[in-house]
């Protein structure tokens, strides 16, 4: 029946009643599984875009949601909810093509005299050759094993990329020995009584350069004790003397011309203190002796296996002493402060140990072999909460061991997976360098701020006819000089780098840069050997590639504006901008031996400049940045014995790109010459986007005889294949290329000796320059190029 108002309103027709919604009132489960569910969206979305708002991603299409979730750093991770996670079992690494290819670059260490170091320093206490850290150019034979994080690695790729660079070097190389290399005295003549010491005052001021430049980076050794035993002479015991003998070695390297020899007769005596009897002493001074000279000095020697091989047994001599525990003492609280002191010293020499070894391992690609683990429960060194002036100062010493130490697990996990796989997943690498930034950004202001660039100045070296003055403090106290106004609260200077920390701090800065780079390296090698454009790059390889090449220059230029005019800091400099100046070689030879840089629209042969992202702009950068090196290096000379070997090694790749660059142009202008003779020739045929038919010889058009490949002189063994595999003119090369990386053997390539022995490989020319026909035994790389009448 219709309500009175329908009736008043005279329409009783529209009249309808509607029954109630009944109202649901949710449970409180519900509503706690909802908020759960909410919960875990927000934390989802937290770490995939730590500090975003949600609004501003809404309107964002998936493309650009992955692309930002890889270039952001990882959000630090949540609490622990107290239950151990369950251990998951191994999971083999999958293989890829560029996996393939990378792991092809590894190779057996021969067991040849040649280029054995042990038989290089026979005759030679101090040599400049250095396969290990690619110094020797020896790519074919090397003496030990190193992996994909060294520079054997990107060399390997330089001349499988460009293999006309290989002869080229072959016929530009001279001798760069310095005559004091060359003319070290060999170990007979230096012997001399172990138990012969300086006199007091040489002594006294090379301790002193000892203790202001080397102790801050590997603070094992307690400076008052060691000041007190010496001044008073209180011992001549083989573990005293053989641990004072590698501190007036290292203070002489540091506090004297890097042209000099005098630290040589410091090291000779310490190692007649030192044999295989001494692994069986239970001597901290022997354990401190041995690391300092395996995990440093006989690196400033270019003995790196031996340093390496000394250092394993260091560690564990150091692990048979327990210097992997730390202890709980219930002893009275009398004793506390000696006690504490004891355990300090026992951590500092425990991590230096870890820290040495890390920095010689990281340009190595080898494994850790368990340098960390759940076993070694030592704490951090640890600073006094409350201290005066001097315990203030003594405590800024320690700053950098104790981030070091957070340096060192987080480099160790890290070298681990690239030994065991070549290229790690985006999301591992893409997390692993946020924490490598998130260690980066928590360390204090007074190592982490960084010095203003200073004004370009000539340096001193042998190269400017002049020599770097001596570094040696006046006094015994001189390390303990207090660069700070204490008339004001130390938290109000704590931006403040006082002068005994900037070399550390650069130093920690350059690892810290050189990790990040060595963990996106293997990804421009991978796409290297496969030639693949920026543009034919997955989401992932354009930012590990990008990452790369940026962090690389940002390291060369860092490297080029902290260096200190010192031999601690020289010798560092030269030895990390060798490994960031070969990502932009690297990409330079990459991009200079691909057909696409010259398939130009204007003039033939003309470099292109939209192979890449950049294009011509990237490669102005990446020789910016490798004359950058080239003028650091040159500037070192002075600062370390390495400085000018690794700058001609430096300079020849850079000179052999300018070649490939005038090879590829002038072979591609001539390719384009032959294209259209045979189109004027030919009836009109139907062509592909590169021009060649398919199955057409473009190398036996016009008379061409023999083949040729692209970068790859005539001669050249395999070169066509590698070449039409992997630039296209093979309808398989995709498959071919990574067959044929599968297969590859190193061995096949002749033999480059060291150059510490007399040169590179006479056997090399003999296979890789070959004469035309015509031509005579004489014919000089410069007769390759295409002259003007035959464009």
């Amino acid at each position: 029946m219709p309500c009175g108002q329908c009736l008043w309103y005279q329409h009783p027709d529209l009249c309808s009643y509607s029954k109630p919604a009944q109202r649901i009132v949710p449970s409180r489960k519900t509503v706690d599984r909802l908020q759960t569910q909410v919960d875990h969206y927000e934390s989802i979305i937290s770490r995939l875009f730590p500090g975003k708002d949600l609004a501003t991603l809404v309107s964002l299409p998936r493309e650009e949601l992955i692309n930002l979730t890889l270039t952001m750093p990882a959000a630090a991770p949540s609490p622990s909810s107290g239950s151990e996670p369950i251990p998951q079992a191994p999971v083999r690494p999958q293989k890829s093509d560029g996996a393939d290819s990378l792991e092809a670059l590894e190779q057996a260490p021969d067991q040849d005299l040649i280029v054995d170091e042990a038989k290089r320093h026979r005759d030679k206490v101090q040599g400049l050759s250095d396969d290990v850290n690619g110094l020797s150019l020896s790519v074919d034979h090397q003496s030990s094993y190193v992996g994909v994080s060294s520079i054997s690695a990107a060399l390997k790729v330089i001349f499988k990329t460009a293999p006309v660079a290989r002869p080229f070097i072959v016929q530009s190389y001279t001798e760069t020995a310095l005559p004091s290399r060359s003319n070290t005295p060999p170990p007979h003549t230096l012997r001399t009584d172990p138990n012969l010491l300086p006199p007091a005052d040489v002594g006294h001021k090379i301790i002193e350069a000892y203790f202001s430049q080397v102790h801050v980076l590997m603070p094992m050794i307690d400076e008052d004790q060691f000041w007190h035993t010496y001044l008073y002479g209180e011992r001549r015991d083989s573990p005293w003397l053989a641990l004072l003998n590698v501190v007036l070695a290292l203070g002489t390297v540091a506090g004297v011309p890097g042209d000099k020899e005098e630290h040589i007769k410091y090291f000779q005596r310490a190692r007649k203190h030192l044999d295989l009897e001494t692994f069986g002493s239970g001597n901290l001074l022997v354990v401190q002796a041995l690391g300092l000279m395996s995990g440093y000095y006989l690196h400033w020697l270019s003995r790196p296996n031996e340093a390496n091989s000394l250092m394993g047994a260091t560690l564990r001599m150091a692990t048979a002493l327990g210097l992997h525990r730390e202890y709980t003492d219930g002893r009275s609280q009398a004793t506390t402060t000696e006690m504490q002191d004891i355990a300090n010293s026992r951590r500092r020499t425990w991590w230096t140990l870890c820290i040495l070894d890390t920095w010689a391992f990281m340009t190595t690609g080898r494994p850790s072999l368990g340098r960390t683990g759940a076993a070694v429960t030592v704490q951090s060194p640890k600073i006094p909460e409350q201290m005066n002036n001097a315990q203030y100062l003594a405590s800024l010493r320690l700053l950098p061991i104790i981030h070091n130490v957070s340096f060192c697990k987080l480099a160790t996990k890290i070298q681990d997976k690239l030994a065991c796989q070549s290229l790690l997943k985006p999301e591992e690498l893409f997390s692993l360098d946020a924490e490598l930034v998130r260690w980066h950004e928590e360390l204090p202001p007074i190592l982490r701020a960084l010095p203003e660039t200073p004004p370009q100045k000539q340096r001193t070296g042998p190269a400017h006819h002049g020599r770097p003055k001596s570094v040696t403090p006046s006094s015994a106290t001189a390390s303990n000089r207090n660069p700070f106004d204490f008339s004001q609260p130390p938290d109000r200077d704590s931006t403040t780098c006082p002068e005994v920390l900037k070399t550390p701090r650069a130093i920690m800065h350059w690892w810290y840069m050189t990790l990040r780079m060595l963990m996106h390296r293997p990804y421009l090698l991978a796409v290297a050997l496969r030639r693949t454009p920026y543009a034919s790059m997955t989401a992932e390889e354009k930012v590990a590639v990008s990452k790369c090449r940026s962090i690389a220059g940002d390291t060369i230029r860092d490297i080029q504006a902290m260096v200190r005019e010192e031999v601690i800091s020289g010798w560092c400099s030269v030895w990390l901008m060798y490994q960031a100046v070969m990502v932009p070689l690297v990409s330079l030879f990459s991009y200079l031996s691909s057909p696409a840089a010259y398939a130009h629209s204007g003039s033939p042969g003309q470099i292109a400049t939209d192979f890449t992202a950049g294009g011509g702009e990237d490669v102005d950068r990446w020789r910016a940045q490798v004359e950058v090196a080239i003028k650091h290096l040159d500037s070192m000379q002075g600062f370390c014995h390495n400085a000018k070997k690794t700058r001609d090694v430096v300079q020849m790749l850079y000179d052999a790109s300018k070649h490939v660059r005038q090879y590829q142009e002038a072979f591609h202008a001539q390719q384009q010459l032959l294209q259209r003779r045979q189109q004027e020739q030919s009836p009109p045929r139907q062509y592909d986007a590169a021009g060649v038919t398919p199955g057409m010889n473009v190398y036996n058009m016009a008379g061409v005889s023999g083949q040729i490949s692209y970068g790859a002189p005539p001669g050249v063994q395999g070169a066509q294949q590698l070449g039409n595999s992997a630039w296209g003119l093979s309808p398989n090369g995709d498959t071919t290329m990574s067959s044929f990386w599968d297969d590859m053997l190193w061995d096949t390539i002749p033999e480059m000796p060291d150059p510490g022995n007399g040169g590179l490989a006479t056997g090399l020319e003999q296979f890789d320059r070959m004469p035309l026909p015509g031509q005579g035994e004489d014919q000089r790389w410069t007769d390759w190029a295409f002259s003007e009448q035959q464009r």
